[in-house]
């Protein structure tokens, strides 16, 4: 599925078409602050892969799910995954890179969230 890089996001956000096509299965709900004000929506168990960039799996992690403000956009990438990587951004060429250090198949949630319930 597309994605975009949103460094500017604590958490990884998927659209509600990705949550039906992949059939997620929702754990809890959570308050998401984003540009306009705070939303409430539902937080999904996930797993993520990169193929065409052979980066590791993510076999673990929660996702959040609201409208997003392109419709072709499945997914914003946040620092929970970009936390993983060394992307690099190039101004004056314009391109970038992301290269994968050594890293797990989990990211931590956030404190306070319950992967797997109480």
């Amino acid at each position: 599925m597309p994605a975009l890089i949103d460094t500017g996001a604590q958490r990884t956000v998927v659209s509600p078409e990705a949550v039906r096509r992949v059939a997620l299965s929702k754990i809890n709900e959570a308050t998401l602050r984003r540009a306009g004000g705070l939303t409430t929506v539902g937080v999904y168990v996930a797993s993520m892969s990169f193929p065409r960039a052979s980066f590791k799996a993510i076999e673990v992690m929660e996702v959040s799910c609201c409208d997003l403000p392109l419709p072709l956009i499945q997914r914003l990438l946040g620092r929970d995954i970009l936390s993983r990587w060394v992307f690099t951004y190039n101004g004056p060429l314009g391109n970038w890179q992301i290269r994968e250090e050594d890293g797990s198949g989990w990211v931590e949630p956030p404190e306070g969230s319950y992967l797997w319930g109480e």
